[in-house]
């Protein structure tokens, strides 16, 4: 069977690969003011590296810009470690692009978009993701379960750094 003229690659579990399976993750809301948040993602040495001690480990940065950083790491996925390597793009305030480049998920993007909602700051996901190893349905259901576990763990010690800082509030326009 082909794809577009190409024969469909076998995955490891003898379904075909997918190419790029596209989803929404809207309606997070973080309980920190737009600039909170982003001041945690970026700059906090105290509480945004404990937030994700269980699920990344061995992690190394490379700041390749003003904006851009490449990141390996090792990702826990279920009870195995994985490698990976993430090019992560920030333009501050509004969005974030992650490109996988090594690992599970390389090849897809997905983009982070930060509103400000008063005291607390929306954040809505837009992925463009692929796997050699997974059903499109896998892919978005890994993929939402990992979003979910990366806001369960970073949300205690967003507010704890929230409590810290002095609060400025975006106006939403």
């Amino acid at each position: 069977m082909t794809l577009r003229g190409r024969p469909r690659a076998e995955t490891k579990r003898g379904r075909p690969s997918p190419s790029t399976t596209y989803f929404e993750d809207r309606g997070t809301v973080l309980d920190a003011p737009l600039e909170v948040v982003w001041d945690f993602i970026e700059k906090d040495k105290e509480f945004h590296p404990k937030a994700h001690a269980a699920s990344l480990r061995n992690v190394e940065v490379e700041e390749i810009s003003d904006v851009t950083r490449l990141i390996r790491c090792e990702v826990r996925w279920g009870d195995r470690w994985r490698k990976m390597v993430t090019r992560f793009t920030s333009i501050r305030p509004a969005v974030r692009i992650n490109e996988e480049i090594e690992g599970p998920y390389a090849g897809s993007k997905f983009v982070l978009l930060y509103s400000p909602r008063g005291r607390r700051t929306a954040v809505d996901v837009f992925c463009y993701m692929r796997s050699s190893e997974l059903s499109p349905a896998e892919i978005r259901r890994e993929v939402l379960s990992t979003f979910a576990t990366a806001h369960r763990e970073d949300l205690p010690y967003l507010r704890r750094f929230a409590r810290k800082r002095p609060i400025h509030v975006v106006p939403r326009s």
